[in-house]
């Protein structure tokens, strides 16, 4: 990985901790070449965290394109069930975090109208309450 993109991924990575760290404890950033980037707890229970960056927009689009499979130094560029809990999309530019879940996608995309209205902090009080629903009997 070059320089620059590594910059870029380790940036992502540092702004979803520092979001996540806003509700839990224990929140650590992994090694490179982990097939999680973050791993943090919530309620007891530890989740794991794939953080896909994107530095800008592309030229000529009005959406945000995430590329959700593993990175090209990977021989499986797909992470298989239970490598990931929770996929963390990254607008660099504009300091944007926004969680989902895997739901078998390769590739998502977000209009640059709904990144810029994201609250992160709500959106990761929001991904809090669902994993503690989960965690529920």
């Amino acid at each position: 990985m070059a320089r620059q993109s590594e910059r870029v991924g380790r940036s992502g990575e540092y702004l979803v901790a520092s979001v996540l760290s806003t509700l839990s404890d224990t929140v650590t950033v992994m090694p490179h070449g982990s097939k999680a980037d973050i791993i943090f707890e919530v309620g007891q229970t530890l989740y794991k965290c794939q953080v896909k960056t994107q530095k800008q927009i592309e030229k000529a689009r009005k959406s945000w394109r995430f590329d959700l499979r593993c990175g090209s130094h990977s021989k499986n560029r797909f992470y298989n069930k239970g490598d990931i809990d929770v996929y963390a999309l990254v607008a660099l530019n504009c300091q944007k975090v926004m969680f989902f879940f895997p739901d078998g996608r390769k590739q998502v995309s977000v209009e640059d109208k709904d990144i810029q209205a994201i609250d992160s902090l709500k959106n990761v009080e929001n991904l809090f309450k669902e994993l503690q629903c989960q965690q529920t009997p």
